[in-house]
């Protein structure tokens, strides 16, 4: 058995002759969530599944939210949260879906793009030109700004009564891990919540694994697509 006294003279060495120079930590860290996410898609097929897909088409996220609008009985007094709306494709979709008049929806979005850079995709990618979708009616609610500073403003009056469905496509780790462990104390069994890019290793997936384990939430899958890019989850 190694001992103690080893293992903490091989961690200090490491850390003076800087250990990242030789193994680039964020690369190391990428392999190992991928690793994670490799072996918790082998532990969660859901019903809804076409895991392993050759192909990549967005659109089938739309059969995922047809499929769980029917299956888990969606077209109900809901509430819909969706984090990252962007030009509003998913927000509309479910808005026209959900026809009951009391279901609400609150779209929280910069509406100015990505407030850090994400992969490729540079600080302020993915803007909708400040400009909020446009929808008749007046069930739907905007909350522009940092999730750090509309959420807290939101959660001050919610009562948190209607079953939620919580959408998921800040793309960014800090923003989706911020996003649910905020939302954690308003849960409850039977809430879905929906991620836009799940396999993506640090982001998504990780933020999702580190509140999970965190908060000791206890889950079921319920669908995905395009190789659990698009993945549904149901709290129990």
């Amino acid at each position: 058995m190694i001992s103690i006294q080893l293992i903490r003279w091989a961690k200090r060495t490491l850390l003076r002759l800087g250990i990242h120079k030789i193994l680039p930590a964020r690369k190391l860290t990428k392999l190992g969530y991928t690793a994670y996410l490799s072996e918790w898609i082998r532990h969660n097929r859901p019903p809804y599944t076409s895991f392993p897909y050759s192909g990549f088409d967005t659109r089938l996220r739309y059969n995922l939210y047809d499929h769980l609008i029917a299956a888990e009985k969606l077209n109900d007094a809901i509430d819909y949260l969706e984090f990252g709306v962007a030009a509003g494709n998913s927000f509309v979709y479910w808005e026209q879906k959900i026809t009951n008049k009391a279901a609400s929806f609150h779209g929280f979005d910069t509406f100015t793009g990505l407030p850090e850079d994400w992969g490729h995709f540079k600080k302020g990618a993915m803007s909708s030109n400040n400009e909020m979708p446009a929808i008749d009616g007046n069930r739907h609610h905007w909350h522009q700004g940092l999730f750090q500073v509309t959420l807290p403003r939101f959660l001050e009056n919610y009562a948190g009564a209607c079953r939620k469905v919580i959408h998921l496509d800040a793309d960014l780790f800090s923003s989706t891990l911020y996003v649910l462990t905020s939302l954690s104390p308003y849960l409850k069994s039977g809430d879905i919540l929906m991620f836009d890019k799940f396999n993506v290793p640090l982001d998504e997936f990780k933020a999702f694994k580190i509140w999970v384990d965190s908060y000791y939430i206890e889950y079921e899958v319920l669908g995905e697509v395009n190789n659990y890019y698009q993945t549904a989850i149901k709290i129990k």
